[in-house]
């Protein structure tokens, strides 16, 4: 258990964190509870789209302390590569667009059915799931609840905030999550340069594998997460942020600033990593390696505030992931049918919001690795998504034939090579990963399907 200080602290930004997201909400138009009346600026922009980035820290714990500065190469430099190609080439665009959420892209060019499909996918990506699983392993490990307990109680408590508030709520809350993510491990790094070893001495300490870019992985293996880090260009988070903003040029400039702090955090957590490894001891759970790290090397009073910054990474991703997913589920989905349009649009939201952390909740449960839903929600996810969005934001959408099959034929095909990879453990079918077969198939649509945009006429 927590020293009572270290626990004191967690609970104050708890309840700071409730305070600013519940308390600071006045009523305002159904534009704001989406996208804060598309009032965002640029400082607020950068610190929401960079809290959010970050929700599987345990994630990042386990495979920084695993396969060293691989981390860096797999989870921090192909979002670099592609957030600059979103601030470079679409940021401008997808903001002039005017819409709400990602699926309205799909229905304005595609029709009601493609945004449906979508939405599917969109579900998918901004799934919380992988978020509740790390909330809950952190207040087992914090408070000693059971992990299923943990679960719930921290998607409750997320809850609270943000369906009153919505978007704005969300933004409010990731300003002070922002500011204790980067002072936590500035924290434990500091601590372990002055009474462990310092980072030269860190690095010529590690063996190879800790050094290798590959961390012993495969290129194959490397290269599918560089490709799912095009997740970028259709992270339904990062698309809502953009749509938020008041002007392009806030959304262009924000992602690279944005990206310059992604940056510096992954060196911060990955250099933590590499501390994890060399200090802790060889039966450690690399999932909790940060946990415990901090535990061992942090006076009291200072663990509080490293664990507190552990919680705002986490929590700053569940609630706008939850926050997406009711809009996708609410409004892009039940609110498309003529039955639902009595209710109004938040009140649907707050529906799917309930209803979506629910099915998160089990899945935390019965799923319990971060990475892994990583990996199968945006290998299934981005085939379906990223060229109908992309070619629809650079207003040049493909027939409405197209656009169907590609969000229905490739994420099939990347499932059905899923699951063949599961029943063979030792590969995937000739070896070749998921992602791949999918994003091939969409390309192949477009090729043979696409023969002009055709009729948009449905009811």
């Amino acid at each position: 258990m927590l020293h009572w200080v270290d626990s004191g602290i967690i609970s104050g930004y708890l309840l700071v964190l409730l305070w600013v997201g519940y308390s600071r909400h006045k009523k305002h138009a159904v534009s704001d509870y989406l996208l804060m009346g598309r009032k965002l600026s640029l400082p607020a922009f950068v610190m929401t789209l960079v809290s959010t980035w970050y929700g599987g820290i345990l994630g990042v714990s386990e495979f920084s302390t695993s396969y060293g500065i691989s981390n860096w190469v797999i989870f921090g430099l192909p979002y670099y590569v592609f957030g600059i190609v979103f601030a470079l080439l679409v940021a401008k665009r997808a903001r002039q667009l005017e819409v709400n959420s990602l699926p309205e892209i799909m229905v304005r060019d595609y029709g009601p059915t493609a945004g449906r499909l979508a939405s599917i996918w969109v579900l998918l990506l901004a799934n919380p799931a992988p978020y509740i699983l790390t909330l809950g392993i952190l207040l087992n490990f914090f408070f000693k609840i059971p992990l299923s307990a943990g679960i719930i109680i921290g998607t409750l408590f997320s809850l609270l905030y943000i369906f009153r508030g919505g978007f704005t709520a969300v933004v409010n809350t990731d300003k002070i999550q922002f500011l204790l993510m980067f002072l936590g491990f500035f924290i434990i790094l500091i601590v372990l340069a002055l009474n462990y070893m310092n980072p030269i001495a860190l690095w010529k300490s590690l063996p190879d594998t800790h050094r290798s870019l590959t961390g012993g992985n495969s290129i194959g293996y490397i290269l599918v997460w560089f490709f799912i880090g095009s997740w970028t260009l259709v992270d339904p988070g990062f698309h809502q942020r953009v749509y938020a903003t008041s002007t392009p040029h806030v959304a262009r400039k924000g992602i690279l600033l944005a990206v310059c702090f992604w940056f510096i955090f992954d060196l911060m957590t990955t250099l933590t990593g590499l501390y994890a490894f060399s200090y802790l001891p060889s039966g450690t759970i690399p999932s909790q390696a940060f946990l415990t790290l901090g535990s061992s090397v942090l006076p009291v009073g200072l663990q509080g505030l490293f664990f507190a910054g552990i919680l705002a990474t986490v929590m700053s991703t569940l609630d706008s992931n939850a926050l997406i997913s009711g809009i996708t589920l609410g409004k892009d989905i039940l609110g498309s049918y003529d039955r639902f349009n009595r209710y109004r649009i938040d009140v649907m939201i707050k529906i799917g919001m309930i209803v979506i952390l629910a099915i998160g909740i089990l899945l935390a449960i019965q799923i319990p690795s971060v990475i892994d839903l990583w990996y199968t929600f945006g290998t299934i996810a981005i085939p379906a998504l990223l060229l109908p969005t992309l070619f629809s934001i650079f207003n040049r959408p493909i027939s409405v034939i197209s656009a169907r099959l590609n969000l229905l034929i490739p994420p099939i095909i990347s499932i059905i090579w899923f699951l063949f990879g599961k029943l063979d453990e030792s590969s995937y079918m000739l070896g070749i990963e998921p992602f791949y077969p999918g994003l091939v198939s969409s390309f192949l649509i477009i090729i043979l399907f696409n023969r002009g945009r055709g009729s948009l006429n449905e009811n």
